[in-house]
């Protein structure tokens, strides 16, 4: 499979070229288009019908309802994009990963990327009580996107970084995160202080240049916020 994005930073799209019986896996919802010789299912539980419906509602690792394509022909071609403006790349999970990322941010993958979940019977990471934290495994391109446009840093053992939470898109596995209050940072839906998470170790944390809280307050959006969610340990996300 080859692919490219275009468009970005504001409104990226990913197109790809895919060999035939090449299978791309994606969000409901993602495609623009495809081509005639691309087979497109949507596969409830991950594949795994009843079975994978009581995991997806038990781990929260993945949808119940995914779209999966297959070329049909050498050539075929999709087009996909995010449900928001803002940029795409990719994670190569295979040299990169483990990787831990943000629900929202994933776009599609190729099957032999695994996900699952990245914390233990945790809620409330980011301020959208529907987000939660999977972890990316295996080997393969997994397309993530973001609010605005990406940042990628580096982190090293002797400086600790310092990110607003709800600009978190993904970090590589083996960083230590802690949580910590920020007055400097106001919620946009709670009100009050804001919340951040410290990286220490060494390895690499990538951002987004927008809030999406602030964006779906401002558009309109509903919240995402559910009552009750409660803050979370370090253990969580170990």
């Amino acid at each position: 499979m080859q692919y490219t994005i275009e468009k970005g930073p504001s409104y990226a799209v990913l197109r790809t070229t895919m060999d035939r019986d090449d299978r791309l896996m994606a969000e409901t919802g993602a495609m623009i288009s495809r081509s005639e010789s691309v087979d497109a299912d949507a596969e409830v539980g991950g594949g795994e019908g009843v079975g994978g419906i009581i995991k997806s509602a038990i781990s929260s690792s993945q949808d119940v309802v995914e779209n999966a394509f297959e070329a049909t022909a050498d050539g075929a071609e999709i087009t996909l994009a995010p449900d928001h403006p803002g940029d795409v790349f990719a994670v190569d999970v295979g040299r990169d990963g483990p990787i831990k990322v943000n629900s929202g941010a994933i776009l599609a993958w190729e099957p032999t990327v695994e996900r699952s979940t990245a914390f233990n019977d945790a809620q409330g990471f980011f301020s959208s009580g529907s987000l939660r934290v999977l972890e990316l495994s295996g080997t393969g391109q997994c397309f993530l996107s973001a609010y605005g446009s990406i940042v990628e840093t580096d982190v090293k053992p002797d400086d600790p970084t310092v990110v607003d939470t709800d600009h978190l898109i993904a970090w590589t596995d083996g960083l230590t995160v802690s949580r910590e209050t920020d007055g400097t940072i106001k919620s946009a839906v709670l009100g009050g202080e804001g919340l951040v998470s410290k990286f220490s170790g060494e390895g690499r944390v990538w951002i987004q240049t927008r809030n999406p809280a602030v964006f779906r307050t401002t558009t309109g959006g509903e919240s995402g916020e559910d009552e009750g969610d409660a803050g979370m340990g370090v253990e969580d996300f170990l």
